[in-house]
């Protein structure tokens, strides 16, 4: 059953659009055709300061997915990096993500509006970070900004089942990114199948489990890393990579940006691979 599902998911990544050359970041097609680098920049629980330098620093060592949220308060800083980077906005691919807290039209319109402010007046990617009851008509509402062209596509964020299902049966615009809690102890085999069925792509938050589930230090993942002369956490970015998922980790420090982005010159095996996805069933946990 294991190796049908692995066969299915590999043939669904096969349909990918994954473009690679040696001084740039593999990019990804969605279902409406939009590029998007596989491995981005997230700013979680930075503060403005801390999201500017941040950005700044991914900025220079070649990264272009940035990926904040009205939640963080850090999407004005965020995008004040990018426009101070002196990169044209073209090159970039900005995500952010709608709270779950508004219940009108209106209210849904003025925090879409704010997002829009915050981020120089365009939006690349727009997510409900989390199911509710009002997603249906948040979904309408940002469905019309695509309509304008404000907002380039939206998605889904901790959508599963159900919540999944329902937003696919109103939709007109499809989701074309469902972004997840993903990593080597919370693999999500079948909810990569599920929205790989759905011409979603999954992309991973937290992905080296938030400094929480000590990764890092595992041993399987750390043997692993030993043989390709590699961190553990590029290992894990790089298992995330060749399953086909979207990746953004996050960090303070510019030698771990820098790391995390050279992930590009080297492939895992198909055993390491299967050595990571065993992890599971021994360490298998949640963030939430």
């Amino acid at each position: 059953m294991k190796k049908l599902l692995f066969t299915t998911l590999l043939a669904g990544f096969m349909t990918m659009d994954l473009s690679l050359a040696a001084d740039q970041v593999a990019t990804v097609k969605l279902e409406n055709g939009m590029s998007v680098p596989q491995l981005g920049c997230g700013v979680w629980e930075l503060s403005e300061a801390e999201a500017y330098d941040s950005v700044s620093m991914a900025i220079k060592h070649g990264y272009r997915l940035i990926d904040t949220a009205q939640y963080y308060k850090n999407e004005k800083a965020t995008y004040n990096a990018v426009r101070d980077s002196g990169i044209d906005r073209d090159e970039f691919f900005i995500t952010t993500k709608l709270w779950p807290r508004y219940a009108t039209e209106q209210d849904i319109r003025m925090a879409i509006d704010t997002s829009l402010e915050n981020l120089g007046g365009r939006i690349d990617l727009m997510l409900i970070h989390w199911p509710y009851s009002h997603d249906e008509l948040a979904w309408k509402v940002m469905e019309d900004y695509v309509k304008k062209g404000s907002i380039r596509a939206i998605g889904l964020s901790n959508y599963t089942g159900e919540k999944l299902s329902h937003i696919l049966k109103i939709a007109t615009i499809k989701p074309v990114v469902n972004q997840i809690e993903l990593h080597p102890y919370n693999p999500r085999t079948n909810d990569i199948k599920e929205n790989l069925d759905n011409g979603i792509t999954v992309e991973a938050w937290s992905p080296l489990g938030a400094g929480r589930l000590h990764l890092l230090v595992d041993e399987t993942i750390i043997e692993i890393a030993k043989k390709y002369h590699k961190s553990a956490a590029q290992i894990i970015l790089r298992w995330d990579i060749q399953k086909g998922v979207i990746t953004i980790p996050r960090s303070t420090k510019e030698n771990h940006l820098k790391e995390n982005i050279d992930i590009f010159d080297f492939s895992l095996s198909k055993e390491d691979m299967e050595k990571i996805d065993a992890l599971a069933e021994v360490k298998g946990r949640a963030l939430w």
